[in-house]
């Protein structure tokens, strides 16, 4: 059982404003994704945002959302509330609002190498890319995690458990986090 939590309560600082709601093909960036997550059969969705907008839309897709009180505290704070939202037998499918081009296929295969108590990471080119599974076994690490500490910390640590899968091109794993970045893909 997996269940997906989406972070979007950055700041879009290198943006200079919220990036989950610039358009892309006449919707939301962050819509995006939810329309990819709805197409598959993840237990919940959870959705941590700080943003009213990013609230309404993920309860109209029927997902949980969770409004971030304290995002100043880092991309931490959102994986804590994330995770307490979750069930206690759930694995967690972590994703971030800013990648549009993400599809089901990709997410799919992801979770098809996912095994209990592994972290799969998928991979483009050698480099480590999100979304990534973390299994319910590092749970209590997750609600540890403080400040603007993400993750990679938790997959550093237990390497030997991480199953990579590998890509190679396509726009899957593509973050917009600038001005530049987003001009390009409009």
């Amino acid at each position: 059982m997996i269940t997906a939590i989406v972070l979007a309560s950055g700041y879009s600082s290198r943006m200079g404003k919220n990036k989950l709601l610039l358009l892309k093909d006449n919707i939301p960036m962050v819509e995006h994704l939810f329309r990819q997550l709805s197409r598959i059969n993840f237990h919940k969705v959870i959705v941590v945002t700080q943003y009213d907008e990013v609230d309404k839309l993920a309860e109209s897709y029927g997902y949980i959302s969770v409004i971030n009180m304290t995002p100043q505290n880092g991309i931490s704070e959102s994986i804590k509330l994330g995770v307490k939202n979750t069930d206690a037998d759930s694995n967690f499918m972590f994703f971030t609002g800013d990648q549009p081009f993400l599809r089901g296929e990709v997410i799919k295969k992801i979770m098809d190498i996912s095994e209990d108590g592994c972290i799969a990471v998928p991979r483009l080119s050698g480099k480590r890319k999100s979304p990534v599974i973390f299994g319910r076994v590092y749970r209590e690490e997750l609600l540890k995690l403080d400040g603007d500490t993400g993750g990679k910390e938790i997959i550093n640590k237990n390497l030997n458990s991480v199953k990579y899968l590998d890509f190679s091109g396509g726009n899957d794993f593509l973050d917009i986090d600038t001005v530049e970045e987003y001009e390009k893909i409009r």
